[in-house]
This record gives C-alpha cells, sequence and structure tokens, in this order.
C-alpha cells in the first residue's frame, strides 16, 4: 500500500506544482470531433511559430552529397519536381486520420501523438516562391509510378528534383502493411526506380528525402548524374520553405546524422523481428548489447555509406590548439566520494547516488578553435567521442557531447564542450555504482563519429 501510495503522490504533486487546483483553464478543444462547439473555443496560439517551424526545419537538414558545388542553385533557367513528396496531398493536409498515410509531402509520421497540420507548405510551393523572383521555369510531376514520363519530362531540365520518402507510426494503424515500425529499409512510393528513371536522363539529378529514419540507398548514391543528396528528416509545416532554404542557400546546411545509413541492410546489428504464428507478444533478445548503430559499425570495422553525426556544408571548417584541463568541484561536501572515484572506487549505493552533483557537474573542460575556412557563413557542429581503455569493454567511440557554432567566412571562434565524472564512468556491475575505469581514456574532436580532427588524453 505503501507503494501506491507513492506512485499517486508523484502524480498528483505535479497537479500542485503547475496549480491546476486553482484558477486553471477549462478545457477548450476536443481533439476527436473538430465540430464540438461546446468544448472547442478554437483559441489560436500560433502566433509567429511558423518562424522557427521553418528554421528548426532548415537546421536539422542534412546535406548528404553535394558534388561540383551543385548546391546552392543559383538562378536556373527551369527545373522539375518529380515525385508525390513533392507537392501537396490530394485531399489537404489532414486527409488521413492519424496522419497514417501520405499521398504528397511527408511532415509528420502517424500514430496517437500526431495532430492536424493548421496547413502544410510543400516543396513545390517554397521552390516556386524562389523560382518567381528568380524568372526560372518549374514543372512538375507528382506520379511516381510512371517512370518513362518521369525521365522523359526531366530530359533537358537544367535541374531535376526527385522527392521521396519513407513513414512509420504507431501500431494500432497499419499503412501498406506497415504496422508502426517499417518492414524494410527501402525508400517508398517506388523511389528507388523513380530516381534512377530520372538520372537516366538528367546529368544533374538532385534527390530529397523526407525519412524517419536512414534507408538503404545503393541502388542509385553513386550514380554518376546524381549531383546532390539532401535528408530532409520530418519537417512539419513549412516543410517546404525550410527545404527551398537549403536548396537555395538561404540557409546553410548544418544537420548531422543522428543514426548510421549503411550500405547493406544486414550490416545493422539488429534485425526486423516477427513473429510466424500470429502472437501479440513477440520475444527480442537483445543480444547486441552496447554495440548500436554506430558503435556496432565502429567496433566490428563495417564501413558505412554515410556515418552517425555525417553532414556537409556550404562551406569548409579547420579545427585547432586542443586544450584540455580539469574544473574544480562545486560539491566541497563530497571530496571523499570524488578521491575515490578518481582511485578507481564506483560510487556508493544510496539513495540519489546516481544523481549526485559531483557525479554529474563539469570535470573537465575541453576548448579548441574552429575556423570558417570557405567563402560563406556556416554553422559548424563539433562533436566529442570518447575512448575508454580496453579493460572497460565498452564500444570504441561514445559521443559524449556536441555544440553549434556560427561563424563567418574566414573568422575563427574558441569552442568548449564539458565532460562530467558520469561522462568518464563505467557501470560496476558487481559493486552496481558508477566508477572511472582502469588505464588511460582518451577523446577525439571531430566533424563525425569517423571524422576526427583532433586528439587528446584526460589527465590523470
Amino acid at each position: 500500500m505503501a507503494r501506491l501510495d507513492d506512485m499517486a503522490t508523484r502524480i498528483v504533486a505535479a497537479w500542485y506544482f503547475l496549480h491546476q487546483d486553482e484558477d486553471y483553464p477549462a478545457t477548450n478543444f476536443h481533439a476527436f470531433n473538430q465540430n464540438d462547439e461546446v468544448n472547442n473555443k478554437h483559441v489560436n496560439v500560433q502566433a509567429d511559430h511558423y518562424k522557427l517551424v521553418r528554421e528548426i526545419g532548415a537546421a536539422g537538414t542534412v546535406l548528404l552529397k553535394n558534388n561540383h558545388d551543385a548546391l546552392p542553385l543559383n538562378k536556373p533557367r527551369n527545373m522539375i519536381l518529380i515525385g508525390s513528396d513533392a507537392g501537396p496531398g490530394k485531399s489537404g493536409p489532414n486527409e488521413f486520420s492519424g496522419q497514417g498515410g501520405s499521398d504528397g509531402i511527408l511532415a509528420m509520421g502517424w500514430g496517437s501523438g500526431t495532430g492536424d497540420f493548421p496547413y502544410l507548405i510543400s516543396p513545390l510551393e517554397g521552390i516556386q516562391e524562389h523560382a518567381r523572383r528568380d524568372g526560372s521555369s518549374v514543372f512538375w510531376d507528382f506520379d511516381d509510378w510512371n517512370t518513362a514520363l518521369a525521365g522523359n519530362m526531366a530530359y533537358g531540365q537544367a535541374v531535376a528534383l526527385v522527392f521521396t520518402n519513407s513513414d512509420s507510426g504507431e501500431g494500432y494503424i497499419i499503412v501498406d502493411g506497415n504496422e508502426g515500425d517499417r518492414n524494410n529499409l527501402t525508400a517508398w512510393h517506388n523511389g528507388d526506380d523513380l530516381i534512377l528513371a530520372v538520372a537516366a536522363q538528367n546529368n544533374n539529378t538532385m534527390v530529397i528525402v523526407n525519412s524517419v529514419g536512414p534507408l538503404i540507398i545503393e541502388p542509385w548514391i553513386e550514380h554518376p548524374n546524381i549531383t546532390a543528396v539532401v535528408w530532409a528528416g520530418i519537417q512539419g509545416q513549412e516543410a517546404g520553405n525550410a527545404i527551398a532554404d537549403v536548396l537555395y542557400g538561404a540557409y546553410n546546411p548544418s544537420g548531422r546524422l543522428p543514426y548510421t545509413i549503411a550500405k547493406d541492410l544486414a550490416n545493422y546489428p539488429a534485425q526486423l523481428v516477427t513473429d510466424g504464428s500470429g502472437s501479440k507478444i513477440v520475444n527480442i533478445d537483445y543480444t547486441e548489447g552496447l554495440f548500436i548503430d554506430y558503435r556496432h559499425f565502429d567496433q566490428a570495422n563495417i564501413t558505412p555509406r554515410f556515418e552517425f553525426g555525417f553532414g556537409l556544408s556550404y562551406t569548409t571548417f579547420m579545427y585547432s590548439e586542443l586544450c584540455v584541463i580539469p574544473i574544480q568541484s562545486l560539491d566541497t561536501n563530497q571530496e571523499d566520494s570524488i578521491n575515490a572515484w578518481e582511485n578507481g572506487k564506483a560510487s556508493l549505493i544510496a539513495e540519489g547516488s546516481s544523481t549526485a552533483l559531483w557525479l554529474h557537474e563539469p570535470a573537465f573542460q575541453v576548448t579548441f578553435k574552429v575556423t570558417n575556412t570557405g567563402p560563406v557563413s556556416g554553422t559548424e557542429i563539433p562533436q566529442l567521442y570518447i575512448h575508454f581503455p580496453s579493460s572497460a569493454s565498452e564500444p570504441p567511440s561514445i559521443l559524449k557531447g556536441f555544440t553549434n557554432v556560427e561563424i563567418s567566412p574566414y573568422d575563427a571562434k574558441q569552442v568548449s564542450i564539458t565532460l562530467s565524472r558520469y561522462d568518464l564512468s563505467i557501470w560496476d556491475v558487481v559493486a552496481q555504482g558508477w566508477r572511472k575505469p582502469d588505464g588511460q581514456i582518451s577523446f577525439s574532436i571531430g566533424a563525425s563519429s569517423r571524422d576526427f580532427r583532433l586528439r587528446g588524453d584526460i589527465p590523470t
């Protein structure tokens, strides 16, 4: 009973903490019936949030390929947009219940966490706005399946932009046989064949991908006529404007891959698990342990197509002047715990010990300089990876910190990333605490999990 009281108290405490017991607004919307005029007060809370949505959409876009500086676009004479993902949905942005489907630009996954779009800017709309100012002619073909027509329409165009996507969501909605999670890592809506058909006819083909996760892109990524690949992710209601901002250079792409794009599905440490008996409970053995995503690729020495943390820019950056210094602890009452940790002892077993200040406060400051060596302003995302000694049996590299730094052309900025004792600890299953492993801990600073520019050691 005491445990039940504790659980209830934690829930009710939040209710009081937010003052929901006094002068709290009454329910003003009915999520499942927009026509309920009794409960729907139609409170407009949008303000100018569209600006932030657009900025985040552009900032999160990852430039994967840009041969011969094909991007940003520079007033092309004409262009064509191909693929249903380039245009609006056939019946508006909220055509499918719970967003369970897409026949236009993919800007949201599906499931109970979704909402209705107030509007949705497609790439066609965003790009046409720029094209009108530039005097460029714009054509389009949203048919994903008539590849012959797509290829013929792309012929002779200065730029051919092919849009494709891949969706997923919550398991209570099934889309094209995908019960929530995807059944494979291939592009939807005939994407691979569509891209190849266009690239066969146009030597300046650019691919834009709206995907919830990684895809196997080997069928077309090395095609000599594919000059650029833009990984746009899922960008929300300003998707078309965000994509256009990146394509035209209004926003210098600074997004980085939050996962690895492999050359082969078999390269991933975990594969699709199904239960042929139709049971609702599927047993999954997590045999990969700590070696997930890039940690597995590093440990198994597998070369990916694009590594975790990868992303190009319209400029270039140089790293230099690495320095690492200890930071004096603010928790003066825990000197014994700090000394014990430095001597390889595990943290104590006590309530709250894993959240103790001495364990999570900054313990080391890593500083370095980043120089923009190119002609345009850009944002770099320096990443810090820890390399534990072999005695720790940890993955070869573990991301422990990153930041963003916007730098003007040919300028430089000092960058700082801090590390806590927790960042430098491993879990001791015997002592049931966090401890510093035996041996030298080193680290690397770089532009991705496989592009290290600076290396150093943690002072002992």
